[in-house]
């Protein structure tokens, strides 16, 4: 688990209620999740839904509840954590040495350890591959093999590991039930179903990802790999999963006597090549290194020359200091040129090819295996004739070549031109830096205009209402934002905004949009005037050609109804969660911002204590999904349907809907996502 660059970093620990702060103590002073005993004093963080917990904290653990439901799950892709425990009766983690040995350092990319029983009914591979995708340890490419293997292997490490069930023999249909009473039975007793299960994930320097299944059953030995002959009429089941995951993998081993499998995953070669991971460690580094040298004028750089003749070094030396460059330093052979680079950090390295102790070649290689120097431009001085050595050179890491003898007018002109480059490349990066964190700043302010959890929760809670939201900024900066506004005892103001384009202008409208929605305190109750108001303020301060799309609502729990307006805004879903009936909503009208005088239409529709209503961004309903399809129309009201089934109506619906949408949605978006529900809660308005 990652440290915090401390000394004795304190733990960040996300527990999900209901777990309370005495359960997760308990687990927490074990020996099993930090060895050196720093898990008593972590500092614990609680929540009802991945929302709940600040995206900006990095946590180094995350305590799930027993019997966890599929919300929990989404955590593993919207929390910024990378290990995941079920705290349940009997929890052991003695034997499962990959958690005991897991203390601040990072040993997995993703680890999460559950019950098998809570783990059988669960979409287990399916979500640990989709995190693994928004981590970047795998490629989109490559998800659905990884995911039918690790399907596989999960089922096979609990049935025949913690379940210890035996499949052998013919499969007749009275076997098959069989075997499904008796792994109800398993499933239920404390022995079998009590047992931890595991997965954890790691990418490894040559791209790899190893992708292991730890059990607590008595270890699974595999059968041969040579097929054993047929019995007559008697057709086995057992191993048939083990040559689909062998054909699947790159390899497979089995491990801790045959209660671990471990799948090693080769990078997808039409994906981008992967990155090494001591390159990718060492670029602070070298950023903070380059920023204190900053070049500013070609002729004030840094040149190592590299050479293991003198009369070579001064010849080099007077040609750089006639055009002004006088900052050289000097390397007599390979290993001195190393020494060199790392003592000076040259803007420039002029390097001879033949030279003793080390060549130019390993020079070449050992430096662009530094993130240090892997910018830094190598010009190579040569006096071979054949193309081999020169040709070899290049695939080494130079930047040029130059032959000897050297021409005074061609190794100034060369050296002019890559230190020029060097300075539009730092100045450029430097321009980039100060864009990234100019839109990071932007970032966080526009997540501070979006409701917490703990907000639009409590703020339900004195509604008697369910309501449930996430929301996830795209790769470029976005313009999404949604709120509630109260307005009396009664009524319930209830927003959502998208803001055409990316980037600072799409921030800074939304900043525009929501000093203008709170600088009056009076939310109408009539939302049509309302919008009219609002769009006449916004006419006047967008440029041409910007526009936003809003829906302004006002729910009223005594008259039962929901009174709205829509600036073309997406079309909101009402449903009844009895009936299972679901409906889109009117979403049209002119955009904010483009006509001064434009009229928006109140519409007023039964909001009851059955109904539920949705609101959402067009990122859920024009992103490209997994198949190459939309969710929208009545691919989208299906899927509502289905999580109101299988949760029996009573649900956190946009958690659940933006778990479903993450599994099938490419790791960056290209727009910002956001999902609101909200739903009349029964008891608190019976009590109220």
């Amino acid at each position: 688990m990652p440290t915090t660059g401390e000394a004795n970093p304190r733990p960040l620990v996300a527990v999900a209620e209901p777990l309370d702060q005495a359960r997760a103590a308990k687990v927490m002073g074990g020996q099993h999740i930090f060895g050196d005993g720093a898990g008593a004093n972590a500092e614990l963080f609680f929540g009802r839904s991945p929302e709940d917990f600040e995206h900006r904290n990095r946590y180094q653990l995350c305590l799930i509840p027993s019997e966890t439901g599929r919300e929990w799950l989404g955590a593993l892709v919207r929390l910024n954590c990378n290990y995941f425990v079920e705290c349940y009766d009997g929890l052991d983690l003695g034997d499962l040495g990959p958690l005991r040995t897991a203390k601040r350092g990072a040993n997995w990319d993703l680890l999460v350890c559950m019950s098998t029983q809570s783990a059988y009914q669960l979409p287990m591979a399916r979500k640990f591959v989709t995190a693994l995708r928004h981590r970047g340890i795998i490629h989109d490419t490559i998800a659905p093999t990884v995911e039918m293997a690790v399907q596989e292997a999960f089922a096979n490490s609990m049935l025949h590991g913690n379940l210890e069930m035996n499949t052998t023999g013919h499969l007749s249909m009275d076997r098959f039930n069989e075997l499904g009473e008796e792994t109800a039975r398993r499933l239920a007793s404390p022995i079998h179903g009590g047992r931890a299960i595991m997965l954890t994930a790691k990418k490894r320097r040559n791209g790899n990802v190893e992708i292991s299944i730890h059990d607590q059953g008595r270890g699974f030995v595999p059968p041969d790999e040579t097929p054993l002959p047929k019995l007559p009429g008697a057709e086995s089941t057992f191993g048939r999963g083990l040559p689909l995951i062998r054909s699947l993998c790159h390899d497979v081993t089995f491990d801790r006597g045959g209660r671990t499998i471990r799948l090693t995953f080769a990078p997808d070669a039409s994906a981008a090549l992967p990155l090494n991971t001591n390159f990718v460690a060492g670029l602070e580094a070298a950023e903070r290194a380059a920023g204190e040298g900053d070049l500013r004028n070609p002729r004030d750089a840094m040149i190592l020359i590299a050479d293991d003749t003198m009369i070579s070094r001064e010849i080099i030396a007077s040609y750089l200091r006639s055009d002004g460059f006088t900052n050289l330093v000097f390397a007599k052979d390979g290993e001195d040129a190393l020494a060199q680079a790392q003592k000076h950090n040259p803007d420039l390295i002029i390097l001879d090819i033949i030279m003793p102790k080390m060549d130019g070649y390993e020079v070449c290689k050992t430096l662009r295996a530094d993130p240090l120097f892997a910018e830094t431009p190598i010009i190579a001085q040569t006096a071979l004739e054949e193309n081999e050595g020169r040709t070899r050179i290049f695939e080494d890491g130079a930047t040029d070549l130059i032959l000897k003898p050297l021409n005074k007018a061609e190794m100034i002109a060369r050296t002019r031109i890559h230190l020029e480059n060097r300075l539009l490349v730092k100045q450029l990066q430097a321009y980039q830096e100060r864009t990234q964190s100019e839109l990071e700043m932007a970032r966080d302010m526009q997540e501070m205009l979006i409701p917490k959890a703990e907000q639009y929760r409590g703020t339900g809670l004195e509604y008697g209402m369910t309501i449930s939201a996430s929301f996830q900024m795209s790769s470029e900066l976005g313009g999404d934002m949604w709120g509630l506004a109260p307005i009396d005892d009664d009524r319930l103001g209830v927003y959502i905004v998208d803001f055409a384009g990316h980037g600072l202008g799409a921030a800074l409208n939304t900043f525009r949009l929501h000093s203008l929605i709170w600088s009056d305190d009076q939310h109408d109750d009539d939302p049509g005037v309302y919008l009219e108001s609002l769009n006449r303020h916004l006419k006047g301060l967008l440029p041409v050609g910007q526009y936003a799309t809003m829906l302004y609502g006002v729910i009223n729990r005594t008259a039962e109804t929901f009174r709205y307006a829509s600036a073309a805004c997406t079309s909101p879903v009402l449903g009844n969660i009895k009936t299972g009936e679901t409906t889109f909503l009117d979403g049209s009208g002119v955009p904010l911002g483009v006509i001064r005088d434009a009229r928006y239409e109140t519409r007023e529709i039964p909001f009851g204590i059955d109904n539920f209503l949705l609101l959402y961004s067009d990122a859920l309903i024009e992103t490209v999904l997994d198949d190459g399809a939309f969710l929208e129309g009545e691919r989208l009201l299906k899927m509502v349907q289905d999580i109101i089934s299988e949760t029996g109506g009573m649900t956190d619906l946009a958690s659940h809907l933006a778990d479903q949408f993450m599994d099938r949605a490419p790791v960056k978006l290209h727009d910002d996502f956001t999902v609101v529900s909200l739903q009349p809660n029964a008891l608190t308005r019976s009590g109220k």
